[in-house]
């Protein structure tokens, strides 16, 4: 087919990974980045520890001062430093979580996404008898299951206002400084770091921290500003529904992947359940059902289902098969639609068939398309979750109601060649003059 394995992998990827991080750190939805401004109330926080040389400096700086901070531990080092996570917590210090080996949850799949924050809860409970209540994702970064999980969870994401870069090459005590002192305001979270053998940080760096630290909480008096606990600083809210935050991913993923794979509407400037893109295919000979046969090199037109469109039309109808009558009803309003186009726009003269691929293909052949099987397959597999989930995310139903449908819900192509698509729709469609179908740019 035309859809390359690399662009199915590149589309999950940024679905799965990369859109969530971007609504989640630019977005500022389901994380805690500042508090409103008002109470002159500043949060401190520390890092990738503990570290048996570094952290204990920084709680007894911190004793010294009488101010709280909230410290992120990496699992693996607090399992090996159990002492210190309990004289992180004996001191009245926060703890939080930042995951078990620091990886980038990028790089992480459902399940490994999952051990690597349930591995280092059970870590800080076993040591300190507390149940955990912050985290903060490596990197700060996460994926779908990493949201879903602190969801599901009650777990509250805390991320930061700025960085000092105290963790790079280069910095001092003195730039540390400046820059906590320079930028931070009235509700700021600050972050620093009290280990230095975590990827990309550079050795000695926590040595210029326990440096700077006595200057920074100092100005921060000096300010008027209030060091206090995570606790006091976290503002109650209403939450985003899981769903919602979803769907919200989704739209900006959408339509970025629209806009760089020529995906348009069927009707510029008008919902239309159908969205299209002109394809070529690059396949072995297919034989087409009216006899014809699709060969390398031509052209095709892609069919895409509008999710928002889809959402509107179905309601609050939750079960599939009513989901499957309603989309197959909008399709046959919408390929007279498609005929006229075809044989109006210069564009489109020379596709030779419209081709999808979906889930809802039952009844599709009283449409005048054909089914045929994918061929198993990793990349029969990546499309079936795929669809499966944007079908769940969608549908009223979500996820458990489409579990009783998992083994029909099976992903095919379904196709109609351009002439059957004449003879049966070209005489029901509306004239050039009536369809506002847009001819781009």
């Amino acid at each position: 087919m035309d859809t390359p394995f690399i662009q199915i992998l590149l589309l999950l990827f940024l679905s799965y990974a990369v859109a969530p991080t971007v609504l989640i750190r630019f977005g500022r939805i389901g994380a805690i980045s500042r508090a409103p401004r008002g109470g002159s109330k500043v949060a401190l926080t520390f890092d990738d520890g503990p570290d048996p040389f570094y952290t204990p400096q920084i709680l007894g700086i911190l004793r010294d001062h009488q101010v709280k901070a909230c410290f992120f531990v990496v699992g693996s080092k607090a399992r090996a430093n159990p002492e210190l996570v309990r004289q992180i917590v004996e001191a009245g210090h926060e703890i939080g979580n930042h995951g078990f080996w620091h990886k980038p949850v990028w790089l992480l799949g459902p399940v490994s996404t999952a051990r690597d924050i349930i591995e280092t809860n059970r870590t800080i409970e076993e040591f300190t008898g507390q149940k955990v209540r912050y985290c903060r994702p490596a990197w700060g970064l996460f994926n779908l299951s990493s949201i879903a999980y602190y969801q599901l969870k009650g777990l509250k994401v805390v991320l930061w206002t700025f960085m000092s870069w105290d963790w790079t090459k280069g910095t001092s005590p003195e730039s540390i400084t400046r820059k906590v002192l320079n930028r931070v305001r009235d509700g700021a979270i600050l972050i620093l770091h009290d280990s230095d053998k975590t990827a990309g940080a550079a050795r000695g760096g926590p040595a210029h921290v326990i440096e700077a630290l006595p200057a920074i909480l100092r100005g921060l008096q000096q300010k008027g500003l209030r060091l206090v606990p995570l606790e006091e600083f976290t503002i109650k809210k209403r939450r985003l529904p899981l769903k919602s935050c979803f769907r919200r991913v989704w739209g900006v993923y959408d339509w970025t992947i629209r806009k760089l794979s020529g995906i348009r509407d069927l009707r510029e400037g008008k919902s239309s359940f159908f969205r299209i893109a002109l394809r070529r295919y690059r396949g072995k000979d297919w034989p087409m059902p009216d006899g014809s046969v699709l060969k390398a090199g031509e052209t095709y037109m892609e069919l895409h289902i509008n999710n928002e469109r889809l959402l509107d039309t179905i309601g609050d109808n939750v079960k599939v098969e009513r989901t499957a009558l309603i989309a197959l009803r909008e399709v046959r309003s919408e390929l007279p639609v498609i005929a006229r186009l075809l044989e109006s726009d210069d564009r489109y003269r020379h596709i030779k068939a419209l081709l999808a691929i979906t889930l809802l293909h039952r009844g599709t052949e009283h449409l005048g398309f054909t089914a045929y099987d994918m061929p198993k397959g990793p990349l029969r597999t990546l499309i079936s979750w795929y669809e499966r989930w944007m079908l769940g995310l969608y549908h009223p139903g979500g996820f458990k109601k489409l579990g009783a449908y998992r083994d029909k819900l099976v992903p095919k192509y379904i196709v109609m060649t351009r002439q059957d698509l004449m003879q049966r729709y070209l005489p029901a469609g509306l004239g050039v003059g009536e369809l506002d179908v847009g001819r781009g740019t």
